[in-house]
């Protein structure tokens, strides 16, 4: 078999998981993996002093805290890497080999979507189990996976935007999106936070169609606008 030159161009698979292994090498060397457990811990300790108090802890109310942390976990993670390497400029090894450029946005994503949902899905079963005694619903823990990964996709689409600042621009859109799924008016259909809500079933059975078509074109517009940008940098 005859050996593949040096100069050989990369396939995006390939280009993906170097991407992505690089990422999750990044990762461990930081600081952003503890602080990230350090505030899925919150709710957790909030559910343990409520029911050391012997105050019920509604579902509900559990869960409306977790998706505050779905506004900050995905912008620290998926976020700051991407807009960390579009600033500095970090991935230009791989821009100059013949690669696809969306490559690029699925590496990170690809290591670190998995990180976000490990922290918050970990962080729901942990609090509903300590605040209420009971194991989590399949629906909700289903909500709060589909949740994790169109806010990871809307930090990268912003990020892709606005790099220098992506980490915060995300988080603060993703904290009107809270508000904005809070709201008793039909512009809280744009919330992802609400159509989680609404997969998590936690006031009765709902239709799942609806709320997975909101969240994932919400989440798709912004993946769209982050392959178009990052297709038109210069690098």
């Amino acid at each position: 078999m005859t050996a593949s030159p040096a100069n050989a161009v990369p396939s995006a698979l390939s280009a993906i998981a170097t991407l992505a292994a690089v990422t999750l090498k990044r990762l461990g060397r930081g600081k952003s993996v503890w602080i990230g457990v350090g505030l899925v811990a919150l709710p957790v300790a909030y559910a343990v002093a409520r029911r050391v108090r012997g105050a019920a802890v509604a579902p509900g109310e559990l869960f409306t805290a977790a998706m505050v942390l779905l506004a900050l976990l995905p912008p620290m993670f998926v976020g700051s890497s991407i807009g960390e390497d579009l600033e500095d400029r970090t991935s230009t090894y791989l821009w100059s080999r013949a690669i696809p450029r969306w490559a690029v946005l699925a590496g990170k994503l690809c290591a670190l979507t998995p990180v976000v949902i490990v922290l918050l899905a970990g962080s729901w079963y942990a609090t509903i189990q300590t605040g209420t005694t009971v194991a989590p619903s399949l629906a909700s823990v289903l909500a709060m996976i589909a949740g994790c990964i169109a806010a990871s996709l809307i930090a990268a689409g912003i990020a892709t935007v606005v790099p220098k600042q992506g980490m915060v621009l995300a988080i603060g859109y993703l904290l009107v999106d809270n508000f904005i799924g809070a709201l008793p008016f039909s512009l809280a259909e744009l919330s992802i936070t609400h159509q989680a809500k609404l997969l998590a079933m936690l006031d009765g059975p709902q239709p799942i169609a609806t709320p997975l078509i909101a969240m994932a074109a919400v989440s798709g517009l912004w993946l769209t606008i982050g392959l178009v940008r990052i297709g038109r940098l210069e690098m």
